[in-house]
């Protein structure tokens, strides 16, 4: 009896989506090193939602974007898995790092990671110096993502001093921005814009890599440096009432 046309192509439908699911495609996991073979749904061609990808490493968990965003578990071999949560590839959050190669009881490290470096049994994201210069600072992220950074700083002094102000328009300013560098490479800062009124300055940069450290100069001679671990768009609201 001969097999009907619509079976054999049922067949090989089948069997052609068996072979996508497991085809090497570099535009599906943005991370080579489990971007050989990805199986789990799609969004805009990229991974995203509860997959598996397989390469040099395996993961297991939670995608967006192409990456493991969300709840996962990353092996590095038989012996050596994080199990925890990730952002854009990297490990970020609460997870525990398991090690498995010596006989025995499983070595593990539990905590929190930022900008994929465990930082202890307390979240921290980020770390700044020269915070005894303000009166009061403000230090937030989005929490999502991103990659700016605005920094804002205001005063309620009223009239500056000669020292201190930079006149612009003829309104003074009790203390400005004058430069914000990275201490490794300049080129992963960019000035994007720059707002000022009488009491208030602000400055946005775009971010070019995470983690971060990164010095202000201002205009009273004195800097501050702010080490950011999580990739994010931040806020700095700084506050000198002298």
């Amino acid at each position: 009896m001969q097999t009907p046309k619509y079976v054999l192509l049922i067949a090989v439908l089948f069997s052609t989506v068996l072979s996508a699911q497991n085809k090497k495609d570099t535009t599906t996991v943005l991370m080579p090193s489990i971007g050989t073979t990805y199986i789990g749904p799609l969004k805009k061609g990229l991974a995203s939602g509860n997959g598996e990808a397989f390469g040099i490493h395996h993961y297991i968990g939670m995608f967006k974007y192409g990456k493991p965003n969300g709840k996962g578990i990353y092996y590095y071999n038989d012996s050596i898995y994080y199990s925890g949560e990730f952002q854009d590839g990297i490990k970020e959050g609460k997870g525990e790092m398991h090690d498995a190669r010596k006989k025995g009881a499983d070595s593990l490290i539990k905590g929190y990671w930022s900008g994929d470096v465990y930082r202890g049994d307390k979240y921290i994201t980020y770390v700044m110096s020269g915070a005894n210069d303000f009166d009061k600072i403000d230090i937030n992220n989005t929490g999502t993502g991103g990659n700016e950074i605005t920094i804002e700083i205001s005063t309620t002094t009223g009239s500056p001093t000669q020292q201190m102000s930079t006149s612009i328009n003829g309104n003074g300013f009790v203390l400005l921005l004058t430069d914000l560098i990275c201490m490794d490479n300049p080129s992963y800062v960019r000035h994007l814009s720059t707002f000022k009124t009488a009491i208030k300055s602000s400055w946005t940069f775009q971010i070019m890599k995470f983690p971060i450290k990164l010095r202000a100069e201002m205009s009273n001679g004195k800097s501050f440096t702010l080490d950011l671990y999580k990739a994010a768009d931040w806020t700095v609201k700084l506050y000198m009432n002298k």
